[in-house]
């Protein structure tokens, strides 16, 4: 029996074939949409602008959603300024708080550890590498090309040249410079997982194992998972925060923690360069890469902050390492036989001493009362929280291709905003010196009726320690206010000095912890200014 015709089959056919033409016409102008949004934002917006927003917008979101989601602590009502704060000091990895850790919910603590992980310089960095790639990437492909490929087998012709330039056939040192770029964004994303996979699993069956550290978090309430992830995402962003009230002084006996997380605070900043440049090398004679090899050997064409020469690396690690045994000497000497190390044996106060010296350049977290310690030692620490984590003392000079490159890139303006601006923009450390005036004006109340607590050292230490977005704090003690008031009732309270503050002086540490976050932009600025006749 024939089986009849249907008449629509044809019409039907055609419609869905003029549906698909459609939508593949709307695609590509979506694609050419993308492709020239792309290009311009990656070849005419100032890497500044980026990461500016970059910070804004998730620290916005950040903000918001510590708000949405509810404390552990029925009593605790969070304000917004205190999430902003808090969601800031997070993102920028500067590890001030002005609330308890303990009294928010796990869901409030997985969302600090994630603003933390996007923040943190190993992964911003990263993330820049990547832009780079994508924008020379949009560079070779312009909208005539997109415009071309109409037909499949225009795409495929595409698709195989690329694949021809990248597999290493007739490759030009163009060519070869993106594919380091491509492969140093790889080394760095499974030096990233690396670390963070590692550091996870050692910390979790370090507290699993030791009683005295697991009955602390047990006896808080506090997942162990959750604070081995919170602990080593804190670390290497260099973050300072830690979901117990006391930091790491309640771990200070718990030395074998502390240098632990001493590796993860170095590797995840002070000591990037060092050990990036090692994984590269570790990496080139495992896979004999022609890319690998070009990084080590021409590191200044890259292009790249954290990947410098041989010798630079040198200079970089020994200024931290020789720092960091300064700091030490200085902190054992001063502060041997004083309450800062009571409790504590001769080992576990080197190790504290040890931990304190990593965290004062740049992490935050802290295995003794900062309120204890010596002035001459806060003075030190004021001065580690000043220097950048790329602070270097080199008196060997290397040539000076780098600033012949500089100078270039200044010529097209892609490396300031304009050179004319950047010499007028005041100074970093007049800047410095701006904030700490007016946080005194906002708190001038506090600093006559309480001048033990509000004294300018205190004011200036956590200026500079947002600046820095370091999160070392010398805290709030209510016994010192009632030396001086006795009839005012007073509690103590957990958190940084900063959370004593008032709405005004928060939000003002807030943007400084955001200028600090961004200050590589601003290193050059000023240079109109001079001391000289």
């Amino acid at each position: 029996m024939a089986i009849p015709l249907n008449p629509f089959r044809g019409s039907y056919n055609a419609i869905i074939l003029i549906r698909i033409q459609s939508f593949a016409r709307a695609s590509r102008y979506v694609l050419r949409l993308i492709v020239f949004l792309y290009s311009f934002v990656a070849s005419h917006v100032h890497p500044f602008w980026i990461q500016l927003f970059y910070f804004i917008i998730i620290d916005l979101f950040g903000s918001l959603l510590l708000m949405v989601l509810k404390p552990a602590d029925p009593d605790l009502k969070p304000r917004y300024v205190d999430m902003f704060f808090l969601s800031t000091s997070a993102l920028t990895v500067s590890g001030l708080s002005t609330v308890e850790m303990e009294r928010l919910s796990s869901s409030q603590i997985v969302v600090t550890g994630l603003l933390m992980l996007v923040g943190g310089e190993v992964f911003v960095s990263m993330l820049s590498v990547f832009c780079r790639t994508g924008k020379q990437s949009v560079a070779e492909l312009t909208v005539n090309q997109v415009n071309s490929a109409d037909t499949e087998l225009e795409s495929l012709d595409s698709v195989s040249t690329i694949e021809r330039i990248e597999s290493g056939t007739d490759i030009s040192f163009k060519d070869l410079r993106k594919s380091c770029l491509k492969s140093l964004g790889s080394v760095i994303l499974v030096y990233w997982v690396f670390f963070h996979v590692t550091g996870f699993v050692a910390c979790l069956v370090y507290i699993t194992i030791i009683p005295s550290a697991r009955e602390v978090l047990e006896g808080k309430g506090i997942n162990l998972a959750l604070f081995a992830f919170y602990a080593t995402v804190s670390s290497f962003a260099n973050g300072g925060l830690i979901p117990t009230n006391e930091n790491m002084a309640i771990f200070a006996k718990n030395s074998g923690l502390l240098l632990f997380l001493v590796v993860l605070v170095l590797a995840g900043n002070t000591l990037f360069s060092l050990f990036l440049r090692g994984a590269i090398w570790a990496l080139n004679c495992l896979l004999k890469n022609e890319e690998l090899e070009f990084m080590l050997k021409s590191p200044k064409e890259i292009k790249f902050d954290h990947l410098l020469t041989n010798l630079k690396t040198f200079f970089r690690s020994i200024t931290v390492l020789g720092i960091m045994g300064f700091m030490i000497t200085l902190f054992c000497s001063l502060d041997w036989g004083h309450p800062v190390f009571d409790g504590l044996n001769w080992y576990q106060k080197v190790v504290s001493a040890l931990f304190m010296s990593v965290n004062a350049r740049h992490a935050g977290e802290n295995s003794v009362d900062c309120s204890l310690i010596s002035p001459a030692v806060l003075l030190f620490i004021i001065l580690m929280m000043y220097l950048p984590s790329s602070a270097t003392f080199m008196p060997v000079k290397e040539d000076e291709e780098k600033k012949h490159i500089g100078e270039k890139d200044n010529a097209k303006g892609r490396s300031r905003i304009t050179s004319a601006a950047s010499m007028l923009i005041l100074p970093q450390v007049v800047c410095i010196i701006i904030f700490v005036i007016v946080a005194c004006i906002l708190e001038r109340r506090r600093l006559l009726i309480d001048p033990l607590n509000f004294s300018t050292l205190n004011v200036i230490f956590e200026v500079i320690s947002a600046y820095g977005n370091v999160g070392l704090s010398t805290g709030y003690a209510c016994s010192r206010l009632q030396k001086l008031h006795p009839e005012m009732i007073c509690t103590d309270k957990p958190y940084s000095f900063s959370g004593w503050w008032s709405d005004e002086g928060k939000l003002l540490l807030a943007f400084v912890m955001l200028y600090g976050r961004l200050k590589k932009f601003s290193e050059r600025n000023g240079k109109a200014w001079t001391l000289k006749g």
